[in-house]
């Protein structure tokens, strides 16, 4: 009894310890989502140049996806999520310095390594080691919701501290200054709190290799790569949503500071408790794909919605509403998408090449949607049509939820033969 308390207690302190790093791992990289025009300013960047930057740290990322899964099997995660945060709380000292334009794409190239390369598959690995499929989705459900909580109190936060300068660039400043200080109490905490998780043993040979038939034998299930697929919808669609705060300025006439309460609202309170609600509804559906398929149908639903809503101060509690239903929706499913990996019958010891598959997939349309998107919108304003743009973006939701949904119904089909096979074996 005393070592199943033990035991759930260091499930409990590693879910709470990753998710407090893993809510905090990105908002340096993503500080453009909160703070647009001073962080224009005070980089003296343009918009377009601003894209640029997060296409850097796209493509990097993109690179970084697969061999970083291949890292988390090879080394304990405990050691790669205390240097990731402390390399990213580094980069971030760099950051608050403001240097010009090319080192900024330099710093977040850096990012690209530490939050992506050094931390996700490791995160993804240390949570899934944590208990068997049965639990996967109450975990990944808290480790998303825990990642929610942190990002909404730390924005909050940062908003707080952001307010005390004198100036947007001061602001901008300290923003990147307090990230930075949490991000070392994030690795600090890794260090002293978290349990070693050391790799399986295996030869020296193994150890210094990229181990390919590792690759391979992931690589051969096509249902990791339908995992990526339902991944994919998801958040191509989550890009194109962010737009939809600066929709509610446009067509409703909300103010900046309504906007930017929705905006941190959208981006960290939805992934909160649409996760939490995912992870719990899902283990009691016996299935994480079954609830991510239904779920794709809710996003399909009111991602239409958001184009028949006439525009105007009358209709705001009807958007706003519709914000919130289809922002569960998005983050229902945002929270699940490496609890497939044990549905899809992929082994412990192949978890952490497996997320990074999964990873590179889901990703991959950070290299390219932020610029496409951009241009939808930004095609249109002037014209006589100004909205244009926006519901362009809203279909495009409801095109990509759609597919999703096809992804989830053949790959529930896949996995239910795939079970039946396993059981006669």
């Amino acid at each position: 009894m005393e070592n199943q308390k033990t035991s759930n207690a260091t499930k409990w302190l590693t879910l709470i310890i990753v998710a407090f790093a893993g809510g905090l791992i990105t908002k340096l990289p993503y500080l453009r989502e909160t703070y647009m025009e001073p962080l224009q300013a005070a980089t003296g960047a343009t918009k377009t140049q601003l894209g640029l930057i997060m296409s850097a740290y796209g493509i990097v990322n993109f690179i970084c996806y697969f061999p970083g899964g291949i890292l988390a099997d090879k080394f304990s995660s405990k050691k790669l999520i205390v240097f990731s945060c402390i390399g990213t709380a580094a980069a971030g000292l760099w950051y608050w310095t403001m240097p010009g334009f090319i080192w900024l794409v330099v710093i977040h190239a850096v990012f690209a390594v530490t939050t992506v390369f050094t931390f996700w598959a490791a995160m993804v690995k240390s949570i899934n080691g944590l208990g068997g499929p049965e639990e996967q989705g109450r975990l990944f459900g808290f480790l998303e919701g825990g990642r929610g909580l942190v990002g909404t109190v730390a924005a909050f936060g940062s908003v707080a501290v952001f307010s005390m300068a004198s100036d947007g660039v001061g602001g901008m400043k300290n923003a990147i200054l307090y990230y930075s200080v949490l991000l070392i109490v994030a690795g600090v905490c890794a260090a002293i709190f978290m349990k070693d998780d050391k790799p399986v043993a295996t030869t020296e040979k193994k150890k210094n290799d990229l181990n390919m038939k590792d690759f391979m034998e992931v690589a051969k299930m096509p249902r990791v790569w339908l995992c990526g697929m339902l991944g994919i919808c998801n958040y191509s669609a989550l890009i194109f949503h962010g737009y939809v705060t600066a929709y509610l300025s446009a067509a409703f006439g909300l103010s900046d500071s309504v906007v930017a309460n929705l905006s941190v609202i959208r981006t960290y309170f939805m992934m909160m408790v649409g996760a939490f609600v995912a992870g719990i509804i899902a283990d009691k559906l016996g299935s994480r794909i079954r609830f991510i398929t239904y779920a794709f149908v809710g996003m399909a639903i009111f991602a239409c919605v958001y184009v028949i809503i006439p525009t105007g101060g009358a209709a705001v509690p009807l958007v706003v509403a519709n914000f919130v239903v289809y922002g569960l929706c998005l983050y229902s499913i945002k929270a699940l998408y490496f609890s497939t990996i044990d549905e899809v019958l992929v082994p412990k010891r192949l978890a952490g090449t497996a997320s990074g598959v999964i990873s590179l997939v889901t990703y991959a349309p950070e290299i390219f949607l932020y610029t496409v998107s951009g241009n939808m919108v930004d095609k249109y304003e002037g014209t006589a049509t100004p909205l244009a743009g926006y519901h362009h973006c809203f279909i495009a939701m409801a095109v990509l939820s759609a597919i999703g949904f096809v992804c989830g119904f053949v790959l529930r089909r896949m996995n239910q033969k795939a079970i039946e096979e396993a059981q006669r074996a």
